[in-house]
């Protein structure tokens, strides 16, 4: 993506404003620095606002928890991946962490139990929500999601974030559909691709890829990715809704649905598990945490366990490459 100076200088007025940033802020990252995460919400706007950074080359727990202590850390942004690594350090062994005041969070929903489980531990959550696009797009208070569970917050000012409908009108509150943005967090084009560009920008806006609903509140509630969802028995299935409800179950540490080829339906979900150290769970297991909570065609009908999953640098998940 081609990123202006002018986008990205916007960019760094949301993150100052989400970040609640000042001068002697210490900001710690660990992400890398080749992506918009690391850069463009965390290293830029803190340089913009003259602020100190704490470079880590790469994400360990206990390092992380050293360092708060050590040079006072103050903020930081993590995936989920990294609050769940930090959380299994033994509470007797994280240090001081009183510094903190704001540990925000991005790359999926994130669930109630977590965001709990963050705040007894003394990591001050926020939510956020965005791509390398356009960088910051959602954003969510301390409280927010408590109040709205399973928000990813409101729009970033300047830009207009949208839901478009199948039609590519706008959805009516509760509707789910694409997320659009246009204004001046927006990039430019992608490097040498006029195609790609002319796919991903139509009529001025920039179409995310992202399915969400939004309440009549504005809060925005992301549903999955347009790709990732599909059609069981005619019913559109959207993987993430399924994955929020198995990661309720104590024992589960992780899951990522696909969609498999099936005969008789079309399509069905393939849910691949990981189970937290010393559990054991059974194919039955994971199937009844669906009942009562999802419609029996959202069900996954099939369910692999794995010790890991394969995910990219920032620690999302490479369902491409799940089998």
């Amino acid at each position: 993506a081609v990123l202006s100076h002018r986008k990205t200088f916007f960019n760094c007025l949301n993150a100052d404003i989400f970040f609640k940033l000042h001068f002697s802020d210490v900001m710690l990252v660990f992400l890398p620095l080749f992506h918009s995460g690391g850069l463009f919400i965390q290293a830029a706007p803190t340089f913009y606002k003259g602020a100190t950074i704490v470079l880590h080359r790469k994400f360990d727990p206990g390092t992380i928890y050293r360092d708060i202590e050590k040079y006072r850390i103050t903020k930081f942004l993590g995936v989920p991946t990294v609050y769940r690594e930090l959380l299994k350090v033994a509470p007797e062994k994280r240090k001081d962490i009183s510094s903190l005041r704001v540990c925000a969070g991005g790359g999926e929903k994130l669930n109630q139990d977590l965001i709990k489980k963050c705040a007894d531990a003394g990591l001050a959550f926020r939510q956020i929500m965005g791509q390398t696009e356009t960088s910051i797009l959602l954003w969510a208070s301390e409280n927010d999601p408590l109040k709205k569970p399973g928000t990813v917050g409101r729009p970033v000012f300047h830009a207009e974030v949208s839901i478009l409908d199948d039609r590519g009108k706008k959805a009516k509150p509760g509707e789910i559909g694409e997320i659009v943005v246009r204004g001046s967090i927006m990039m430019k084009e992608y490097w040498q691709d006029p195609v790609k560009t002319e796919e991903t920008i139509k009529n001025g806006y920039l179409h995310t890829g992202d399915l969400a609903r939004m309440d009549e509140d504005g809060f925005f509630y992301l549903k999955g990715r347009a790709g990732d969802m599909y059609i069981s028995g005619g019913e559109n299935v959207y993987p993430a809704e399924v994955e929020k409800i198995l990661k309720l179950h104590p024992k589960i540490e992780d899951v990522a649905v696909v969609g498999m080829a099936d005969d008789t339906w079309g399509e069905t979900g393939h849910a691949f598990v990981m189970v937290c150290p010393g559990e054991t769970l059974t194919q039955e297991d994971v199937i009844a945490m669906c009942q009562g909570k999802l419609a029996k065609y959202k069900w996954p009908k099939k369910v692999t366990f794995k010790s890991e999953f394969p995910r990219t640098s920032l620690g999302k998940v490479r369902k491409g490459e799940l089998s």
